[in-house]
């Protein structure tokens, strides 16, 4: 899945950090609706196995990629729900909750069913390392070390199993960045991304409108046939 060639994360964006957050926030959802349904006994040892794999999935896919914006003075787009989650696993890591306080505030409060917690996430058939559809506790899964391409590769087939209205546009081209202005060149993509979505928007709303149009014609032609019909129809109830 991983290209050889490493990825220069002056291309990255604040809307690649969002969409990847999204993956991930999709990911903590199939999560917890799985492990809430399974019937495997809650031992010591499967809830410490449980915070040992989430911690992997915050070390994939979120904070890295907070990070990166953070580097470049920017904030990532985070729902709710990843907020709650991440609020804590902030207060397990400062060691202001137990491991087993963390485990029942996640099963708790991070629901992805609670209509509080706001959340665009989707959640899809496949995703790759899905280590909480087996035995986790007792297979030993080896979790990896993923790259940012990888991480990419998997957020693009997550998008890819959404319905067509919901998947990923492809990325505009950026003109005008500046070498060691990484504010700006965010400012830059954003205004290119909206740029193109616009665009996007405008295209389908014309082909629409277009659609519509044939569509009026068509009734139109239809006109003179239907009252030929109906004239017809009455002429024959006459006595």
């Amino acid at each position: 899945m991983s290209n050889s060639s490493k990825y220069d994360l002056t291309e990255f964006t604040i809307l690649d950090a969002t969409n990847i957050l999204e993956y991930a926030t999709s990911r903590f959802a199939a999560i917890w609706i799985a492990c809430d349904r399974s019937h495997v006994p809650r031992s010591p040892a499967y809830k410490a196995s449980f915070i040992r794999h989430l911690q992997w999935e915050v070390d994939s896919f979120v904070f890295p990629y907070i990070n990166i914006c953070m580097v470049f003075n920017t904030h990532p787009t985070m729902t709710d729900l990843l907020c709650s989650i991440l609020g804590r696993f902030s207060r397990l890591q400062t060691r202001n909750i137990t491991g087993e306080q963390f485990y029942a505030e996640f099963f708790a409060h991070c629901s992805p069913h609670d209509p509080e917690l706001r959340s665009t996430h989707r959640v899809v058939l496949k995703y790759a390392h899905d280590w909480w559809k087996d035995h986790f506790d007792t297979l030993g899964f080896t979790l990896p070390s993923l790259d940012v391409n990888e991480v990419l590769d998997m957020m693009a087939d997550h998008f890819e199993q959404l319905p067509m209205g919901a998947m990923l546009l492809p990325g505009p081209a950026v003109a005008g960045q500046v070498e060691g202005d990484p504010l700006l060149n965010q400012i830059l993509a954003v205004k290119a991304r909206v740029q193109h979505l616009g665009d996007s928007l405008e295209k389908m709303l014309q082909e629409k409108t277009m659609m519509a149009a044939v569509a009026a014609s068509s009734m139109s032609e239809l006109e003179g046939p239907m009252d030929e019909l109906e004239e017809a129809l009455l002429t024959s109830r006459q006595p």
